[in-house]
């Protein structure tokens, strides 16, 4: 915990002292019987299988279908056996989940369970119907005491990551929302069921409703997982054209992260920036079907050759389409060498006709192809591929995004140089194949 930010530490603290006072009041004020007791170990074993196979969110955190259980046991029973529910099932998880994880982490997610799960509470206080029942003023009530566990849960998760990475809790929570929605819409409901079942049936029927549970939740990570599919598959492409053309190692990864930087300061949303991440690592990928000897000759191209070049966008996007959920991306891929004067290829579109995320791709290519060595020419350093960008804005590149840029282009250039620690780190960090300044035409973004 020492490694962790201050104001993190400070965070985790305050969240982990408000949680044991509110489990000491609830436990003490809990009237305890063999009954209570017995209902207090079914569903601590239920969280502990659950929270023993969590599914991890694309930002951070993670859901299980402990959400689940939680919400039954706040629809049945005091609030002293629900935070036990959720603070021993927090703590004592096995497996994979349980490996190699800090004991402050185990305890702040306990923690933050315990307060999460006591506002949710709140809810039935202010009405003062807590007995269970299937009813339309008991049933809103307990979707509303369900929406406020999910959000206050989220929350506090998305200010500790965000506190730990120095990043934007708000963005960090839009995207952790957008994904463990559609867990709670799915999960919310079997809440329910599973406290009727409970209620009338015991264990057995408990037993028979959780392997359904257990079911919802490998269907969210098979979707996880395919969407970590679809990025193994751009990394796999990627690959293939840097095996065929030495001189793009790193360059699509490079082009990503400054095209990210101005995503960030131009505030767009996550969703775009995903977009924008894997278009930028794609932008390249049409060059598999241009031939070696072209990719690699020191002298000027031909016009035939240069045509080869020119029409890398279009065999990019002809791959990229064949991808369903990426079939977008092909669009952008396509238009990434369109120039902002109309000028460019493959369609000649002119200014914003142009897509945004090609114009973003356009100008941390462009820089990315000047401060590159290759066989043919010495790399620009920043300052003299910056003054080129700015030279050439409103008329190969968009002029704003160009500004955008400069912002934030030495803040990148400076954390690329430092991963790269080598005597030739000012030429080698970014290094890219572009073949446009030895084409008929001059053009800086290849």
């Amino acid at each position: 915990m020492k490694t962790l930010p201050k104001a993190c530490q400070l965070f985790i603290m305050f969240i982990i002292l408000i949680a044991i006072g509110i489990l000491s009041w609830a436990v003490f004020h809990t009237a305890w019987t063999r009954d209570t007791i017995v209902n207090l170990l079914v569903f601590v074993i239920l969280a502990v299988i659950s929270e023993s196979l969590p599914v991890a969110l694309p930002k951070g955190g993670y859901v299980t279908v402990t959400y689940t259980i939680v919400l039954s046991s706040a629809a049945l029973f005091p609030l002293g056996i629900t935070l036990l529910v959720v603070v021993l099932g927090a703590l004592f998880v096995f497996g994979k989940a349980a490996g190699g994880e800090p004991l402050y982490k185990k305890i702040f997610n306990a923690s933050q369970f315990v307060v999460s799960v006591a506002c949710a509470y709140g809810i039935f206080g202010f009405t003062g119907d807590k007995i269970f029942a299937i009813n339309l003023h008991w049933v809103t009530n307990y979707i509303i005491m369900a929406l406020v566990y999910l959000f206050i849960n989220i929350t506090i998760v998305t200010i500790a990551i965000g506190l730990t990475q120095k990043k934007s809790p708000w963005s960090i929570w839009l995207s952790n929302i957008k994904w463990a929605v559609p867990n709670f819409m799915a999960l919310a409901p079997l809440g329910m069921l599973l406290a009727l079942i409970y209620q009338n049936f015991g264990i057995w029927g408990l037993i028979l409703l959780f392997v359904p549970l257990l079911l919802s939740r490998h269907s969210f990570q098979l979707y996880i997982d395919l969407r970590e599919n679809y990025l193994n598959t751009v990394e796999a492409l990627v690959q293939a054209l840097e095996a065929k053309d030495t001189y793009t190692s790193g360059h699509s990864s490079r082009v990503g992260k400054l095209a990210a930087a101005m995503a960030e300061e131009m505030n767009m949303s996550e969703e775009k920036m995903e977009f924008l991440k894997y278009a930028s690592v794609l932008h390249d990928v049409g060059k598999i079907g241009v031939s070696e000897f072209i990719l690699n000759k020191k002298e000027k191209l031909l016009d035939s050759e240069w045509e080869s070049i020119r029409n890398h966008p279009v065999i990019g996007q002809e791959i990229i389409k064949k991808i369903k959920i990426m079939y977008d991306i092909g669009q952008v891929t396509r238009h990434h060498h369109e120039r902002y004067d109309g000028k460019g290829y493959p369609d000649g579109l002119k200014g914003e006709k142009i897509p945004l995320e090609s114009r973003i791709i356009a100008v941390a290519d462009t820089y990315d192809a000047m401060t590159s060595n290759r066989s043919y020419r010495n790399a620009k350093t920043h300052e003299e591929a910056v003054a080129e960008l700015c030279r050439v804005a409103g008329t190969q590149l968009d002029p704003s995004l160009v500004e955008i840029f400069c912002n934030v282009a030495s803040e990148v250039v400076s954390e690329e140089l430092a991963a790269v620690p080598s005597p030739n780190s000012a030429a080698s960090a970014i290094v890219v194949a572009d073949n446009a300044d030895r084409a008929p035409k001059v053009s800086f973004n290849h």
